[in-house]
């Protein structure tokens, strides 16, 4: 999935995530936020699949630790979290079939891609919905614009497994383990900005300091914020 530039772009910023990362969640105002300061750049959404395996249910350990990691994410980040979920759900343990759905508005409208992630993150973190529910797909699905049944369609496709191989297996080539990940391409160079979850403050200072080291000159907006 390696992306030629668009006209008017001067590199690549790589986001690799899931729409069950949890972490993710909580960087999500950060990613928009670069979007918004670095018009230059051009993002690219890869589904990392944070956890593969069979279509299995969160066991109590594994939803035990997820439950921790949102009191910790709200208490870094304050994004919302909607605890009813874990009464009226267990979802499964994988989360490739919530991978699939952003990929199938991606094969359908690249321009819906983002829109669909995110409403499968507020789907799960503050709707209390399980988004491992082909339902759950289908409604978030309608609410960005897309044809239910024509949905549904491209989610039982081949070409939306093929998008998922070839996303895990970019994921595998830039070295990345954990979400959210970014890394910038640059010049002929792979610069790694967030591993993991950072303030805005972080992320611009990596970009920055990539831009010095790749020679990159770049108007910025008089208001200070690249600082």
């Amino acid at each position: 999935m390696d992306a030629e530039l668009q006209p008017g772009k001067i590199g690549t910023l790589y986001y690799f995530g899931d729409p069950m990362c949890s972490w993710c969640w909580g960087f999500r105002p950060v990613l928009e936020q670069v979007d918004a300061e670095y018009p230059e750049l051009q993002r690219v959404t890869v589904m990392g699949g944070l956890r593969g395996g069979d279509a299995e249910p969160m066991n109590d350990v594994l939803a035990e630790l997820i439950q921790g990691a949102w009191v910790r994410i709200h208490e870094t980040t304050g994004q919302p979290f909607n605890w009813d979920l874990w009464k009226r759900h267990r979802p499964l343990a994988t989360t490739w079939p919530a991978c699939r759905a952003v990929l199938a508005a991606r094969r359908m409208d690249p321009s819906r891609e983002w829109p669909t992630m995110v409403g499968m993150f507020k789907a799960y973190f503050t709707q209390a919905l399980d988004p491992s529910l082909r339902e759950t797909q289908l409604r978030v699905a309608e609410s960005v614009g897309f044809d239910r049944d024509e949905f549904e369609r491209m989610l039982e496709s081949p070409e939306v497994d093929e998008a998922l191989q070839a996303d895990l297996l970019l994921t595998k080539r830039y070295g990345i383990t954990g979400f959210p990940s970014v890394v910038l391409d640059l010049n002929g160079g792979h610069y790694l900005i967030s591993p993991g979850y950072q303030p805005i403050e972080g992320v611009r200072k990596a970009i920055n300091r990539v831009y010095t080291t790749a020679g990159v000159e770049f108007t910025r907006p008089e208001s200070g914020i690249y600082s």
